[in-house]
């Protein structure tokens, strides 16, 4: 049997450790590809759609569209989307669609889509807002406009 030098050794540790570090790093890269092809299929997948006039999409940096429009007497039927994770760090997720003057209150899970319908009485510019998370009412990027026309 033949002798193993000391340098020889050296050499199969140090490549053995850059097959280990080669095989972690491998790992990494899938687990971190995956995890940002999942992120990116959710965030531009097809919501399903339902019978609405309107499409809310609703997240952390607020509502979009900012400004929708009604008329008097006719029922809108708003579909609120919300892309945000249960992992959202204000709120778990949740979102509020909430008109006080009209009695409008709807709250949409993590990752979910509610309707809401109503029925604007009167002409004017309504607020919406959400008040469960991120900053709430009082955020500027939490609010929106109902214009409501005759």
């Amino acid at each position: 049997m033949a002798q193993v030098t000391k340098t020889e050794q050296k050499r199969r540790i140090r490549a053995a450790r850059s097959r280990r570090r080669a095989v972690v790093f491998g790992a990494l890269a899938v687990v971190v590809l995956g995890l940002a092809g999942y992120l990116l299929w959710r965030a531009f997948a097809p919501v399903p759609t339902a019978a609405a006039d309107v499409r809310i999409q609703t997240t952390m940096e607020g509502f979009t569209p900012p400004v929708i429009r009604a008329k008097v007497g006719q029922p809108i039927t708003i579909q609120l989307v919300n892309r945000d994770s249960q992992f959202h760090s204000d709120g778990g997720g949740w979102h509020q669609f909430a008109i006080e003057e009209l009695g409008v209150n709807a709250k949409v899970g993590p990752e979910s889509t509610q309707l809401v319908t109503f029925t604007p009485t009167r002409e004017g510019t309504y607020e919406f807002y959400c008040d469960v998370c991120c900053g709430g009412k009082e955020s500027p990027s939490m609010r929106g406009k109902l214009e409501v026309s005759a």
